[in-house]
């Protein structure tokens, strides 16, 4: 009999494996769905920049225009494309439109009919013919304008600095998360896959012993087991293949940057697809070979369930290596950009928990069955200290799942903490940035389209500079009057009586003299600071009230550096005087300066906030995931262990020992090790989450607060729970015949 038809006979007749394989199928299936969805993320990120490549600034040979700018309409950003002639279409991109002739996308088009005309639709002056196809969006739910303009209209050099980045750049953060979720997720899965197969590993490790010491060769058992893990192992994969396909359908509807997806952006290349589908089933049939090797060395200490031999403190020093490997990833990262390494570096850290956990494991049962004496304890701490690595086995999972809530809940808060709105100016207040010799002109346009819209609000102009003391300090500066800085900046500037002053924070302590201003060129490849002396004498008044992220920040009177007007660089303010104005402003700062992005409060954070929810999202996601999985291999790994106890229970039972006893010291023998790996874990998440913090800059604030302790408290309980799984399995038993072992 062959090892295939050996095997298929033992699933036949023996319910116990035909459960194993079955679990283990469905290990394997989750597995390759989930890695395979999260294979797809760089794929689907590329298909959306591809679709979007079009929606940026573009000018022809012929002298065609397209100008891409940015507006906000109801906590919602609207990517806006000005053209004029007929720009040649790029991948992806519609026919654009003739002058007068407007196109926009179906939600776009949607709101512009439910919302009064002048708030939204007379942002884009011209007739619409028609909406735009969602295989030309970044995603389905994208407001997009494209609006055509006679020639002459549009100036390329006004072009915003916006230049539709959004749009246009590869999402390295869903890059990462793609990576990390693949080594955080896949994990956990092989250790489910690993809890499922091991379900009978004490009653398959005897019938292959006895198969070795009836003749077979190590070459025939090897066979065997590889033929029955093969056949779970290939049936689970085609599941998972299958269920991928239904799969990218819901990952579709899950929002990232401001909306869903298309279902055909996860579509796997036939590569990702075949790795997948090779890789998994492999490591599988692996770990089931490498776990013969007791059984092929040593058949009579199998076949007596001899114990094993206790780890060494040597695997102590892991820790030591993969801390170096990964602060090497992290240094690789931060200077290339490559993800490569940090990930392989994450993964040996999950690896090490495996190689410490049997030993901590061992220490622990030999401390408790040492120092302690009531029974339940007792049985806990010596079943710890003889199979260690069984012990762990149990809590393996859990592990890695608090290790990823730790990590997750000390990167979030921290980048919470860093989100900020940026620039002195009120949260009422639009404002782009333009050369001084332009400013007057374009103020004088702006402040015509709000009054022919019937628009309350004002325009102002601020010129930007820095303040350099003698010693060499610097101080970002806006040249503004005192009752304009009033209206639109965050400082106080108090009383505007008075000759012309400098205001700056009270702590700011400047010399009356030997100040100079410093402006850089517009747009210059190569910018040299020009500098202006200020007159000697000049007043310095504080500012009152001032907000701390402002203390560097300083005013200066138009009046000290006349010599500043039409150069450097100046900032357009318009002040809505009321919420109702605000939208009214907007549509007439689209119609004054087309293809120009006006910045706001609530523009600035928009892309904040939106990363911020959608971090928290796949957090939960991946974290709900995490801990299904952690807690499903824990149910059956507590399960096997007592099937693979079956002889030890059931004379324990014979002998007397009250089954509420057996089952508390099973739950014991759960909570003690889960306790301080999950500590341990949750130490090091928090320290890989700082690690990883560095990434996104030097000066991103580390915040811990009380959340972080939840991951090791749940770790804890899902680990007594499915400890008391078991309870039933314990039961079973204590009602069989002990002949029947």
């Amino acid at each position: 009999m062959n090892p295939v038809q050996l095997a298929l006979r033992v699933l036949r007749v023996d319910s116990r494996s035909r459960l194993s394989a079955v679990l283990t199928a469905a290990g394997v299936a989750v597995a390759t769905a989930l890695i395979l969805f999260l294979a797809t993320l760089p794929n689907a990120t590329q298909a959306r920049l591809d679709r979007s490549m079009w929606q940026r600034d573009a000018v022809d040979p012929s002298g065609a225009v397209s100008l891409a700018s940015q507006d906000f309409f109801h906590n919602e950003t609207i990517t806006r494309l000005d053209t004029e002639g007929s720009p040649a279409p790029t991948g992806g991109a519609p026919v654009f439109p003739g002058a007068g002739e407007v196109l926009l996308s179906p939600q776009l088009a949607d709101l512009a009919e439910h919302y009064p005309r002048e708030e939204l639709a007379n942002r884009f002056p011209g007739r619409v013919i028609g909406v735009l196809d969602e295989s030309s969006l970044k995603f389905p739910e994208q407001l997009v304008a494209i609006v055509g303009h006679p020639p002459g209209t549009l100036d390329p050099s006004g072009a915003s600095d916006f230049s539709s980045a959004s749009v246009g750049e590869e999402d390295l953060l869903l890059n990462l998360l793609s990576g990390v979720g693949i080594v955080l997720l896949a994990i956990p899965s092989l250790v489910l896959v690993a809890s499922a197969a091991r379900l009978t590993a004490a009653r398959r490790e005897r019938r292959l012993a006895a198969l070795r010491l009836a003749g077979a060769t190590p070459g025939q058992v090897i066979g065997t087991v590889t033929a029955e893990t093969t056949i779970a192992a290939v049936t689970g994969t085609v599941i998972g293949l299958v269920l991928s396909w239904p799969l990218r359908y819901l990952g579709a509807q899950i929002p990232w940057g401001g909306g869903t997806w298309l279902a055909t952006d996860f579509t796997p290349s036939t590569l990702t697809v075949l790795a997948v589908a090779i890789v998994i089933p492999l490591l599988v049939i692996l770990a089931a070979v490498l776990g013969l090797r007791r059984v092929v060395q040593a058949p009579v200490g199998a076949a007596m369930n001899h114990s094993r031999k206790a780890p060494k403190a040597w695997r102590l020093l892991s820790l030591v290596a993969v801390a170096a490997f990964f602060a090497f990833g992290l240094a690789v990262a931060k200077d290339t950009g490559g993800l490569t390494l940090l990930l392989a570096s994450l993964a040996a850290v999950l690896v090490s928990a495996s190689i410490v956990g049997p030993w901590l494991t061992g220490a622990l049962g030999a401390l408790f069955a040492t120092l302690w004496r009531r029974p339940a304890m007792l049985l806990a701490g010596r079943r710890l200290r003889s199979d260690p690595k069984a012990a762990y086995r149990s809590v393996s999972g859990i592990v890695l799942a608090v290790f990823v809530g730790s990590m997750a809940l000390t990167l979030l808060p921290s980048f919470e903490a860093f989100a900020g709105g940026g620039r002195s100016f009120k949260d009422s207040v639009l404002y782009v940035d333009v050369p001084s010799e332009q400013a007057a002109a374009q103020q004088q346009r702006i402040t015509e389209e709000l009054a022919r819209n019937g628009t309350n609000a004002t325009a102002t102009e601020a010129g930007r500079v820095s303040l350099e003391t003698p010693d060499g300090e610097e101080f970002s500066g806006l040249v503004i009057s005192c009752p304009d800085a009033a209206a639109v900046t965050r400082m106080a500037v108090g009383v505007c009586t008075g000759p012309p002053a400098i205001r700056a924070d009270p702590s700011t302590r400047l010399p009356s003299s030997g100040l100079q201003i410093q402006w850089y060129p517009w747009l210059s490849d190569s910018p040299e600071p020009v500098k202006v002396p200020l007159p000697a004498g000049v007043v310095v008044r504080p500012l009152g009230g001032q907000d701390p992220e402002l203390s560097d920040s300083v005013l200066i009177d138009p009046a000290l550096a006349p010599e500043l007007a039409n150069v450097g660089q100046a900032t357009l303010l318009v002040n809505p005087a009321t919420d109702a104005d605000r939208e009214k402003a907007r549509t007439a700062l689209g119609a004054a300066l087309p293809g120009v992005t006006f910045n706001s409060r609530e523009l600035r954070l928009y892309e904040q906030q939106t990363m911020l929810a959608d971090l928290k999202r796949v957090t939960a996601i991946g974290l709900a995931l995490a801990a299904l999985l952690a807690g499903s291999s824990a149910a059956i790994t507590a399960a096997s262990s007592v099937v693979d106890r079956r002889r030890t229970f059931g004379a324990l039972i014979a002998a007397g020992t009250p089954v509420r006893m057996l089952g508390r010291a099973l739950r014991t023998e759960a909570a003690l090790p889960a306790l301080v790996a999950t500590l341990g874990a949750g130490a090091g998440g928090i320290a890989v989450g700082i690690g990883m913090l560095g990434l996104f800059g030097s000066e991103t604030p580390v915040v811990i607060n009380g959340w972080i302790f939840a991951p090791v408290v749940i770790g804890v309980a899902v680990a007594v729970l499915a400890a008391a799984s078991s309870g039933p399995m314990l039961r079973r038993i204590s009602a069989e015949p002990i002949s029947d072992e």
